[in-house]
């Protein structure tokens, strides 16, 4: 079962060393700093942070959307743990409605995603989200990311 609610302080403490392997490769081909910086900066820079926890009150993903300094756009991110996998029909259920709530600050929801990150794309193609264009990335290997978008209808 998971539910959502407003990211916390120690959330990020909790899930930065349980990410996905498929995310920490995507943070670090984009030449993060890390999990948990990646994950502060989220908190701090997004409008609304979200965390998602399960039945324990333990976090298994966080989202949310930073503003761009285009009016109506937002970059919209997500990282998670394994855990995610255990719920995935009731995640995928929820997913949809979810989008739609970031849409109403953000009638267009945007950003990059690692050509490796299988997961994450066709989630994304599932919610509706279009590819534009392969760039490559500022991190080691310069290794191609797939610009995506959203645009919620108005």
């Amino acid at each position: 079962m998971l539910e959502t609610r407003r990211s916390l302080p120690e959330d990020v403490t909790y899930l930065a060393p349980r990410l996905r392997d498929a995310d920490l490769r995507e943070l670090q081909a984009a030449g993060s700093a890390g999990a948990e910086q990646s994950l502060q900066d989220g908190v701090r820079l997004s409008k609304d942070c979200i965390t998602i926890i399960n039945e324990d009150d333990k976090p298994v993903a966080m989202f949310g959307v930073c503003p761009s300094f285009e009016i109506d756009v937002g970059y919209v991110w997500f990282l998670g743990s394994d855990e995610i996998k255990q719920n995935k029909t009731r995640f995928l259920r929820h997913s949809k409605r979810w989008m739609e709530t970031l849409h109403q600050d953000f009638p267009v929801l945007t950003n990059f995603v690692d050509q490796r990150n299988t997961a994450h794309l066709l989630w994304l193609r599932w919610l509706g989200f279009k590819f534009l264009r392969t760039v490559n990335a500022l991190g080691p290997g310069n290794l191609p990311f797939y610009e995506f978008v959203r645009i919620s209808n108005v």
